[in-house]
């Protein structure tokens, strides 16, 4: 009996220290109690790993209401699933220039997959970036590297860099730098594209046209758009001898290249007086 009894006891054993679920039940009368089957062990779902903050808008897929209180204005908006990036494309007909918002919890940088790759379109920017004159509406503590000309089909970043903070911008829409791109533009695409100039070529005199439209502007506020492109693009100004020179001073070629900008600046967006400030913020 006592053999048994070490025998079930010795089996038991065996049984428990290795770890067995079931429970093991002993030879009645061996003196121990029976044990119980081990109470099943709750696991708690993973949560979800916390967002990082955004480092660019490459993955600002997230889309939000577009902007378009602000007349002539159209933004499409997007953002990342952690909020703390804002990509601002401009899909409407006028320049609109952006800054960061009040507080400066977001800063801009450049968005280069969102934008034109056109040699046209960057040689007018670059021209309209490089023309100087002051910009009205923008506060004079911006910095100069935060205040961003955002011209039709072109884009901008804007990115907190903390996951607490959601990304905002503000903006407004000026007609002088509106101007200004569509006569760099229109003039960009037939010296570039049409006659294959190279950009660098033509930058000089692209900004010395964007130079022109501004003192143009100020000089006959009260001018229709058309007026104002024949008046830049007139003999009187500077503008004129820079792409003529390109053109080898061909009279012809001139003649040629002014109407099909006068033609193509008679079908772009009416220009308006310029707006105030508005926020735009990461949140649906």
């Amino acid at each position: 009996m006592v053999a048994v009894r070490g025998r079930a006891l010795m089996a038991c054993a065996v049984v428990l220290a290795s770890f067995v679920v079931a429970g093991c039940s002993v030879v009645k009368g061996s003196g121990l109690p029976p044990t119980q089957p081990p109470t099943p062990t709750i696991v708690a779902p993973r949560t979800q790993a916390s967002h990082k903050p955004a480092t660019d808008c490459a993955h600002s897929t997230v889309p939000l209401p577009t902007a378009s209180e602000t007349d002539g204005v159209q933004l499409t908006l997007s953002t990342d699933p952690s909020g703390t990036s804002l990509l601002v494309k401009n899909t409407g007909g006028l320049l609109v220039v952006v800054i960061p918002d009040a507080n400066f919890s977001s800063h801009l940088v450049a968005a280069p997959f969102a934008n034109p790759q056109d040699q046209a379109s960057r040689a007018a920017l670059i021209a309209v970036n490089n023309s100087g004159g002051k910009l009205p509406g923008i506060p004079p503590y911006v910095p100069r590297t935060q205040v961003i000309k955002v011209p039709p089909q072109w884009s901008v970043c804007a990115l907190t860099g903390d996951v607490k903070q959601t990304a905002s911008v503000r903006y407004l829409q000026v007609k002088a730098p509106s101007a200004q791109y569509f006569i760099t533009k229109a003039l960009a695409d037939q010296l570039i594209v049409r006659n294959g100039t190279s950009s660098n070529e033509t930058r000089p005199a692209l900004i010395r046209c964007a130079k022109t439209t501004l003192s143009v502007l100020k000089k006959f506020p009260k001018l229709s758009d058309i007026q104002v492109y024949v008046e830049i693009l007139s003999p009187r100004y500077p503008c004129r001898a820079g792409y003529q020179a390109l053109l080898r001073d061909d009279v012809h070629a001139t003649e040629q290249l002014e109407a099909a900008v006068i033609e193509r600046l008679g079908r772009a967006p009416r220009l308006l007086a310029n707006s105030q400030l508005s926020t735009l913020t990461a949140r649906p």
